[in-house]
């Protein structure tokens, strides 16, 4: 009965926590209702910006997590999707950039949960934590260890494997994990980053190089066939989302072809940027 009390406490606290001081939850401020994907995935973002719930049997895992405040949000989203009652065990980011890891340090000082990025994305990180102001201020997460190239991570019965996919950041990894939808499982993939970043050549080569090795990774074995983008516009998720409440089902957000689609535009439009910005100068 005490632990019943105690954690039936903690849910008051955890609610009193992220309601404080949270965005006004409209459209206008880029809100939109929480919905459920798939059996174990749960999309917990905003307009802009995406964060996914993955469940398993050992808690939840959270993917990205919006701009602060608006990461407020997200325990709200999940007491909507009656998830409140699950622990939040880990949170991924997949890089530094303040709308994916601006939430970090709120949602792990609120669950305890262990914060899995690079080495690079923790670096990002830190200064653009430093440059944040005003309602938006922010602080970095604490990372007891790092994510490496192809390392993995099982939380119940999911495995995450992770890939350092260089491009838009010089620390964005990318997420290959399993769905499920209706007992049968499908491949999706979390590309770290999207849109080239121009201004430094480097990492524009390696943006199309990180293209290729996608694609080539996500024809092994089972082809990826779920498009878990971490910005919903770049996988059509809310006009698949229309589709999916149509038919009743989630097959709109399964599609090997237009997940390879998505590779192949963002490395053209990569490859066509960069033509045009070297013919500038």
């Amino acid at each position: 009965m005490n632990r019943v009390i105690v954690f039936a406490a903690l849910l008051i606290t955890i609610k009193a926590m992220a309601s404080a001081g949270a965005p006004e939850m409209k459209s206008e401020n880029g809100y939109i209702e929480p919905f459920r994907m798939f059996d174990n995935v749960y999309y917990v973002g905003d307009k802009w910006v995406s964060s996914y719930a993955v469940e398993t049997p050992s808690g939840l895992v959270i993917i990205d997590t919006l701009d602060f405040p608006y990461s407020r949000w997200i325990p709200i989203n999940l007491e909507k999707l009656a998830l409140n009652d699950k622990k939040v065990t880990h949170i991924i980011v997949t890089h530094g950039h303040s709308d994916h890891v601006g939430g970090a340090e709120f949602l792990q000082s609120l669950y305890g949960a262990k914060v899995i990025m690079s080495k690079k994305a923790f670096r990002l990180s830190k200064e653009q934590a430093l440059k944040s102001e005003g309602k938006s201020r922010f602080s970095p997460p604490v990372v007891e260890s790092f994510a490496e190239d192809r390392s993995n991570m099982l939380v119940g019965d999911t495995e995450f494997k992770f890939y350092i996919t260089p491009g838009h950041t010089e620390g964005d990894m990318s997420i290959d994990f399993r769905v499920k939808d209706k007992g049968k499982l499908y491949r999706a993939f979390v590309v770290g980053g999207h849109s080239v970043n121009l201004q430094n050549p480097g990492l524009a080569q390696q943006f199309v190089d990180s293209m290729d090795r996608i694609e080539s990774l996500a024809l092994q074995g089972t082809p990826v066939s779920v498009n878990l983008s971490n910005h919903p516009h770049k996988n059509n998720l809310f006009e698949n989302l229309e589709e999916s409440v149509k038919e009743g089902s989630s097959k709109p957000f399964i599609s090997k072809e237009e997940f390879f689609m998505f590779i192949e535009q963002q490395r053209d439009l990569a490859k066509a940027k960069n033509i045009n910005n070297y013919s500038k100068k």
